[in-house]
């Protein structure tokens, strides 16, 4: 039986009964540091909560105090969604769902976030590794049962370890799709529909709302067609990309189209790899993934770096921002000759190095500004549904569904909360950050 002090925290956490309440507490009409909290009449839990290191210095969510949280759910490792999930393990130990993929990769990240961050972080390695013991694996398809929420776990399609969160609460049903991407990859499945179909409320992003990506074919043999060019005329190509995701696909799209030069992996890719390995099951095909991973030169030490700018190859390499990482070394040295390539296939933030060379031409580090005569070129590969996919989504809601835009920037956001609503008939909300709706 519940005691008093329950009984009065249950009521106190939804505003009276049956109420259910969602707040935005990060990623509101802006891409960066996801956080949801939703609080039912029993239960107050978050979904994400990540961190935007964009700019000058990293931001976070709006606070939550983790002691009234029962329980957390990370979608996926990027750092954006899981990078502030350790600040709720430095008072408390709610209990953390996610994949056992995501667990490992987000671990690599947020390591790798501490060790190169040049502002304070509020939290240390200590509450990482609190987060990790506190968690529960799972799985595609898993069901949950937690404090009167029934929680399912779907393929996102997004990266490796990614999840969809159906959420049953109060009589309702919740989709969270984190970030997702409906299209097969070379390295994984489109995210699973099912769930659409049948939601009350869907909480989706919308990255690229303004935007259709192109057929992959197309970007696919654009971007191996232009890295021969560059090889066969003597020059090397660096591709600054997603430690997580990124690099793999672009690892197995080489492999694909039988490409001839030396491959060169560095960076966190390389350990990336290794645990992409170990977790066959998430991946699309994991044998040809496995060709494809295992026959690229994996950079160990300095002369390995040496001998990648000897020869014409293509040279793999995190940060895709530009922002830290073993892509830095390298942008360096192949900046100043117009036989070399950069080429671009991540989604590449504003305020970034990247974004600044893309757009002026200039590579401006902190101890360095140099305008580029190597090759400068960006390959539309996102894991993010684009604007044909986001509206093929809408099509499957049931017109009482409640959409409730994220992960977006403003125009972007607005545009496809018009167009949900006047073609579908969707009720529709396009939250700011602190934002709370009620929608119970």
């Amino acid at each position: 039986m519940a005691t008093a002090a329950q009984l009065i925290r249950e009521f106190a956490i939804s505003g009276g009964p049956k109420m259910l309440r969602l707040k935005v507490l990060g990623g509101g009409r802006r891409v960066g540091k996801s956080a949801l909290l939703v609080e039912g009449s029993k239960t107050r839990f978050l979904m994400d909560y990540g961190v935007d290191i964009s700019g000058s210095e990293p931001e976070f969510p709006l606070h939550v105090r983790p002691r009234d949280l029962d329980f957390v759910v990370i979608t996926h490792a990027h750092l954006d969604h899981s990078g502030a999930a350790p600040l709720l393990y430095v008072s408390a130990k709610p209990k953390l769902y996610c994949t056992g993929l995501t667990l490992e990769l987000s671990d690599v990240l947020i390591a790798d976030f501490l060790k190169i961050s040049k502002y304070y972080i509020p939290y240390e390695y200590g509450q990482v590794e609190e987060m990790r013991s506190g968690a529960a694996v799972v799985g595609f398809g898993d069901e949950v049962e937690e404090r009167g929420a029934t929680l399912r776990f779907w393929n996102a399609g997004h990266i490796p370890g990614s999840v969809m969160v159906e959420v049953e609460v109060d009589g309702k049903t919740i989709l969270y799709t984190g970030d997702f991407n409906t299209v097969d990859t070379r390295l994984l499945k489109g995210a699973d529909l099912e769930p659409f179909e049948r939601a009350d409320i869907v909480v989706m992003e919308g990255t690229y709302a303004l935007f259709d990506h192109p057929p992959r074919e197309e970007v696919e043999r654009a971007f191996v067609n232009d890295a021969l060019e560059v090889l066969d005329s003597g020059g090397n190509v660096l591709v600054p990309a997603f430690a997580v995701g990124r690099a793999q696909e672009i690892l197995c799209v080489l492999a694909k189209h039988g490409f001839k030069y030396p491959i060169y992996v560095d960076g966190m890719a390389r350990r990336v790899n290794n645990l992409l390995l170990e977790n066959p099951s998430a991946l699309r095909d994991p044998d040809f993934v496995r060709k494809a991973l295992t026959s690229a030169i994996h950079v160990n030490d300095r002369r390995d770096r040496e001998r990648a700018l000897e020869q014409p190859s293509l040279i793999v390499s995190p940060a895709a921002m530009l922002k830290g990482g073993a892509s830095i070394h390298y942008v360096k040295e192949l900046i100043e000759d117009p036989r070399n390539a950069i080429f671009f296939v991540s989604y590449v933030m504003r305020e970034t190095p990247a974004r600044k060379l893309l757009e002026t031409g200039i590579l401006e580090l902190e101890t360095l500004k140099k305008r580029a005569a190597a090759r400068i070129e960006w390959y539309d590969f996102s894991s993010h549904c684009g604007r044909r996919e986001l509206l093929s989504v809408l099509e499957r809601l049931d017109p009482k569904t409640k959409l409730v835009i994220v992960h977006s920037e403003e125009e972007g956001g607005k545009r496809l909360a018009e167009e949900a609503a006047r073609t579908y008939g969707l009720e529709v909300h396009f939250p700011s950050e602190g934002e709370a709706l009620e929608l119970g």
